[in-house]
């Protein structure tokens, strides 16, 4: 499945329908007026947030999206038919900015609602403008046009907690080993190139993971897969900066966590400020004495790093609490 967080969208809401100009015309009313009905107001198109949903891919496919008309208003004083709503299905964490760059919307939470453009008023039909002066008026109002506006929807995955990390850090194995989740796991790099989600689920409580595609040095100049998808994580409370064990050399294990650190500080969203739990992955494919020295390593530079195998599930006993208490 393709997967879309980014689309800009025109919209237009339906035009009101016209008043109707119209006379009685009924055996025994010799004298009979104008009766022209309202024309009917022009349909709105509203965004609605549906957590069934995942990717914005239905939109990419549309481009555009207009309401329905209303329609005119007709004889005896009868109301023309309102347009009908256009409801727009998003997923959950969808945020609607305007063509200045401006966020007016933002749809977090299942059944929320926003109402893109509003639906042009129905035209007053002859009736409405008979006087004592005027009693025969043949005038009626046009209905109004409905909004028509260009809007930009950026989904932001409503999640607790980012994995982050180099391609192959081992993101998706994780997931999988911590949640329910099926992400492509493979031995070569950009396996994700999509976030994925899963739920970590304890006795009494229930928490959302994201698993982001790996960054790799020079992705804020648009290398890899750039940073078009750290706004997954703009949302998240804390960060799990997943780095490979090197059975050749320690300092390569800090080097790839350098690395990552530099580029997340280039973004300009607040990933700064969260808190991160430093993990140290595949310790499964080196001996102890390995481990020992990536570990001293970076406490060496004040860092505190937490050793796991997802495939033999070490250590993973100790990352649940953490993840749970941060």
């Amino acid at each position: 499945m393709k997967f879309v967080d980014k689309v800009t969208l025109k919209i237009k809401a339906g035009n009101g329908g016209p008043g109707g100009s119209s006379f009685r015309r009924e055996k025994y009313v010799p004298l009979g007026g104008p009766d022209g009905g309202d024309g009917g107001k022009g349909g709105d198109v509203i965004f609605m947030a549906k957590p069934n949903l995942q990717t914005l891919m239905d939109l990419d496919m549309r481009r555009h999206i207009k309401a329905e008309n209303g329609t005119k208003g007709g004889k005896k004083d009868q109301y023309g038919a309102k347009g009908q709503d256009f409801i727009v299905d998003v997923p959950c964490g969808t945020m609607i900015f305007n063509t200045d760059g401006d966020l007016i919307a933002d749809l977090q939470n299942n059944g929320d609602r926003f109402l893109a453009a509003k639906g042009g008023k129905g035209g007053l039909g002859n009736a409405r403008f008979s006087t004592s002066v005027n009693r025969s008026p043949r005038y009626a109002q046009p209905g109004m046009p409905g909004d028509e506006v260009v809007l930009t929807m950026e989904l932001r995955l409503i999640a607790e907690v980012g994995l982050v990390g180099l391609p192959n850090a081992g993101k998706s194995t994780l997931l999988k080993a911590l949640t329910r989740a099926n992400p492509k796991i493979a031995d070569y790099p950009f396996t994700t190139l999509y976030p994925n989600l899963g739920v970590l689920k304890t006795e009494d409580r229930e928490v959302v993971l994201a698993d982001i595609p790996g960054l790799i040095e020079g992705a804020s100049e648009g290398l890899g897969l750039g940073l078009e998808f750290l706004r997954h994580i703009d949302r998240t409370r804390l960060l799990v900066h997943l780095v490979a064990a090197s059975f050749e050399d320690p300092k390569q294990s800090w080097k790839d966590y350098q690395t990552v650190c530099s580029e997340l500080k280039k973004s300009d969203l607040d990933i700064q400020s969260k808190p991160v739990i430093v993990v140290l992955t595949k310790i499964d494919i080196i001996i102890e004495e390995q481990k020992e020295a990536i570990q001293a390593e970076f406490v060496a530079h004040g860092v505190v790093i937490l050793p796991i195998s997802s495939f033999t599930r070490e250590g993973l006993s100790e990352l649940i609490p953490d993840i749970l208490a941060k």
